[in-house]
């Protein structure tokens, strides 16, 4: 087994994610430590290729109870009614999510409602494709009207601590919270396998 395949274990059978995208292997691994340290004891993802390492990891390790969402908006508001029977949940989707889930996260800012959202973002850096477009003009403008904090993520280094972080401010602050992962701090550098 590579080391690549030893990190993130096989693939789970009902994933529809696995999508071959050549994200960092340490990214994945600290996205996923940062997500322990914090505490969160439940995941729920829409399979995102950006995310989809960590998703598999959360799949295949077990640690954490994982469910997958069939959108975003019910990934967020299964997080919420987690929460109001005691669960850390965290949500995983695309920056597109934000503007999806719209209406439940004015439910959990209004009923202070804690939720770790973390998003792959296509704001500016990085992207290559002109049909993002929708999750470029939408996840941050959201946040925004919302008053939502957010955090975009700058570089690889840092997402184990903006994950740690950003989830005291969840519990301390009872508030959604939003931790935007951009295409150059997931992506694998150039020559990795």
């Amino acid at each position: 087994m590579t080391a690549r395949e030893d990190a993130i274990a096989p693939k789970h059978d009902l994933s529809f994610g696995q999508s071959g995208a050549t994200w960092d292997d340490e990214v994945i691994r600290s996205l996923y430590d940062g997500i322990v340290e914090a505490g969160v004891d439940m995941a729920i993802f829409l399979p995102d290729s950006m995310l989809d390492g960590v998703e598999q990891m959360l799949l295949a390790r077990g640690e954490i109870e994982t469910y997958q969402c069939v959108r975003e908006d019910e990934g967020v508001a299964i997080a919420s009614g987690a929460y109001m029977v005691g669960r850390r949940p965290a949500v995983f989707m695309e920056g597109l999510g934000v503007g999806m889930s719209a209406t439940i996260l004015v439910r959990c800012v209004l009923q202070r409602t804690p939720m770790l959202m973390i998003a792959s973002h296509s704001s500016t850096l990085g992207e290559r494709y002109d049909y993002h477009a929708p999750a470029r003009l939408v996840t941050e403008p959201v946040l925004r009207a919302l008053n939502i904090p957010y955090q975009v993520a700058q570089h690889a280094g840092e997402v184990k601590t903006l994950v740690v972080e950003g989830h005291h401010t969840v519990r301390g602050q009872k508030t959604p919270l939003a931790i935007l992962l951009p295409p150059h701090v997931m992506r694998a550098p150039k020559g990795s396998p």
